[in-house]
């Protein structure tokens, strides 16, 4: 996935990979330590997935807001005219309006998918700190290791769906 940003006056395409499977959320969510070198290396870029699946889901929940928002407007304008020609020039009054915009289907059936936005952004806001309090129980064990401890062979493969590859080190 990629993502470009803005900052200032300049802008950053920032290239990560997507989650490219179905994950059991409970599992990746407790530490494995019968494999903690492999948690303490690709947990921050799972973190780091969550946070952007939260920054999407937020711009997601906006946007349905701003449409509700916009057809509200319009729909309060629309049946305020109706009301208006209806009574002889006698203007709505505020209850009349508001009960004629919470009776329409279409108000409703767009309040219902910014409800649903926001459960679902609220799902993602909890994984995302479930996984940041994880990394920091894995930063915290991170200090009782000692160098040794690192076998190359827990430094390649695939944990936590990210893959690890070692490679030759070019500064020489």
């Amino acid at each position: 996935m990629v993502k470009l940003i803005s900052v200032g006056e300049s802008s950053y395409k920032l290239i990560f990979d997507e989650f490219d499977e179905e994950m059991e959320i409970d599992s990746l969510l407790k530490i494995d330590y019968s494999n903690l070198i492999g948690e303490l290396i690709t947990f921050p870029v799972i973190v780091n997935r969550f946070g952007w699946l939260l920054a999407d889901m937020e711009r997601t929940v906006s946007e349905k807001k701003l449409s509700l928002e916009v057809f509200e407007a319009k729909l309060k304008e629309r049946i305020r005219t109706d009301l208006t020609q209806q009574s002889n020039g006698k203007k709505p009054t505020v209850e009349e309006l508001n009960n004629a915009v919470v009776s329409d289907k279409g108000f409703q059936i767009m309040s219902r998918n910014l409800f649903e936005a926001q459960k679902n952004r609220d799902y993602i806001n909890s994984v995302y700190w479930s996984a940041k309090d994880k990394s920091d129980k894995l930063n915290k064990l991170s200090l009782s290791m000692q160098a040794g401890d690192i076998n190359d062979s827990q430094l390649e493969g695939r944990v936590n769906n990210v893959i690890i590859k070692k490679t030759k080190n070019l500064i020489g």
